[in-house]
């Protein structure tokens, strides 16, 4: 039966107890049959808002629509049941069969899709669109869930993203997830901060959190491991339970499962078969692809890779560089590596920048390191451009200083049995002797050794030495201008002068000498002892004299 009063238009039957309100529309059997106050409100189908007494502006559209709502206003449900349980809830806009059907005074959702946000009771902003979307939400709030059954489980979670066909499915309290795509993050439950973008991204995901997968099934099969990023089509997909792991490009660390805090950028990188190790780095496309069981290892370049299993601490930089062993590092394949150069002509190419310097430094071996491998012929060397050779002392090659010197209880002796020559310019040396100094020698102690005492010169003072009498040395100097067994300037100048000899020569003649005072000491002595016989027999005959004078003049 059709009535028109205060502006309301009410058509119901029975007919509606509406005592006040205004600008009303009551349309169906029991639609707003209870409104009191309610103002501005579209009431449209059987039992519509039929408890509603004081609630304004809302449109209830379908059958039982806004059926338990008394108070809450500046809402929109249409759909069988929509909204039915509301109460105070104010601001929501459910659309579909049976959606926000529990809502009581959540406020601020939006819902579309049959039976979407269905037990959501007091849940708040949250939007959910899609068959089943947000079904069983009762009070999580700030949830974004668009798909079919997208979210369908979320009870008290909030700030959640879900967008796809059973994405965040079976998601009941995790929070601050964003899933984008169809059956992403479907089986995760109470996990919270993860982001899976693209088909079946983290689809296998339960408690796994702070991951995020980016690409068609990237970490499909990951359940609890966390803090994982993986970016590209079949990128981790396998994973499980391996935590900390960076995989971006292409099947990057595919076959990857419960290995963490890996690197692998590059298409293929990382996704050989048992390729499940921890701490490893490969960068470039197919990179570290053959490293199975391998640990703490380091792929660098396309197709940069491990050549056995097991590997530990292994570094290969470089394209298609390998590593056979655990502890080493290889640069390139083929490749000539620079130090201090970007033209490298050799495989190891360093460069100083000073004039005579290797740039090569051996801390741990040193000059006074002992020698592991002696009495051999060849060595290493260097040729007139820088290059490292390996020498002979049999040869013309330059000597090694191993090959000629030796230290033999801390003394440093010459092997080969040749002199020593310091200094330029010299072409030979006289024989019998091992040192030749070109500008001297500047020392505070010098000590000549002397092999026997007669290469001393202690003879002069033997018995049957023959001493040269002055006269006969008078005469040699005359003829030779300088003393007899003493060698001449010239000689001097063309053989040298050895120290020992010359100091046992000149000895010599100082001991001569002294013989030559001794002698002349006692000639002295006997010429002093006759003088004093002359003077006596002087003073004798003096006296004689004076008598006989002194007798003449009596």
């Amino acid at each position: 039966m059709a009535q028109v009063t205060s502006n309301n238009l009410v058509v119901t039957d029975p007919t509606s107890t509406t005592s006040g309100g205004s600008d009303n529309t009551l349309i169906g059997v029991g639609a707003g049959n209870r409104n009191m106050s309610g103002s501005g409100n579209l009431l449209l189908g059987r039992g519509a808002g039929v408890q509603n007494m004081a609630g304004t502006q809302n449109s209830f559209v379908g059958a039982l629509s806004g059926r338990q709502n008394s108070s809450g206003s500046y809402n929109s449900f249409f759909g069988y049941e929509a909204g039915s349980s509301n109460n105070t809830g104010s601001n929501n806009s459910f659309l579909g069969n049976g959606a926000g059907y529990s809502n009581v005074d959540g406020y601020n959702n939006l819902f579309g899709g049959y039976r979407s946000g269905y037990f959501n009771g007091s849940g708040h902003h949250n939007v959910f669109m899609g068959a089943g979307a947000g079904y069983a939400n009762t009070s999580g709030s700030d949830n974004t869930f668009v798909g079919a059954d997208a979210g369908g489980v979320n009870t008290t979670a909030a700030g959640n993203v879900f967008i796809g066909s059973l994405s965040g499915a079976s998601a009941s309290s995790g929070s601050q997830n964003t899933f984008v795509g169809a059956q992403t993050g479907q089986n995760t439950t109470t996990a919270s901060a993860n982001t899976f973008v693209g088909y079946k991204a983290g689809e296998q995901n339960t408690t796994g959190q702070f991951n995020s997968f980016i690409g068609v099934q990237a970490g499909q099969s990951n359940t609890t491991g966390s803090s994982n990023y993986f970016f590209g089509t079949n990128s981790g997909v396998n994973n499980t339970s391996g935590s900390g792991n960076y995989f971006l490009g292409d099947n990057a660390g595919q076959f990857n499962t419960s290995g963490g805090f890996n690197i692998y950028i590059g298409a293929n990188s990382g996704n050989g078969p048992s390729v499940n190790g921890n701490n490893n780095m490969a960068l470039g496309f197919e990179a570290g692809r053959g490293n199975a069981g391998g640990f703490n290892n380091t792929f660098v370049g396309f197709r940069a890779d491990a050549g056995g299993t097991g590997l530990t601490n292994a570094t290969a930089i470089g394209n298609n560089a390998r590593v056979n062993v655990s502890n080493a590092l290889v640069l390139g394949s083929g490749a000539n590596v620079g130090v201090g150069t970007s033209s490298p002509t050799a495989r190891l190419h360093v460069a100083s920048g000073t004039a005579n310097q290797s740039g090569l430094r051996l801390e741990n071996l040193t000059s006074g390191s002992p020698a592991s491998v002696t009495n051999q012929t060849k060595f290493l060397t260097v040729d007139g451009a820088g290059n490292v050779v390996l020498g002979s002392s049999t040869g013309s090659a330059r000597v090694g200083a191993d090959e000629q010197w030796s230290l033999e209880g801390g003394q440093l002796r010459n092997r080969n049995g040749g002199g020593v020559v310091i200094g330029s310019g010299i072409a030979q040396l006289p024989a019998g002797y091992g040192l030749y100094v070109a500008e001297g020698i500047l020392t505070e102690r010098l000590k000549v050794a002397v092999k026997t005492s007669a290469a001393w010169s202690d003879r002069v003072f033997e018995p049957g030495y023959r001493l040269r009498g002055l006269g006969e040395v008078e005469r040699y100097v005359s003829a030779h201008h300088h003393l007899p067994g003493i060698p001449s300037a010239a000689e001097v100048v063309a053989e040298g002068v050895d120290v020992g000899q010359l100091q046992s020569k000149l000895l010599e003649k100082v001991e001569e000498l002294t013989l030559y005072v001794i002698q002349l000491k006692k000639d002295n002595e006997a010429l002093q002892s006759q003088n004093k016989k002359l003077a006596v027999a002087q003073t004798a005959i003096n006296r004689k004299i004076i008598k006989i004078q002194s007798k003449q003049r009596k």
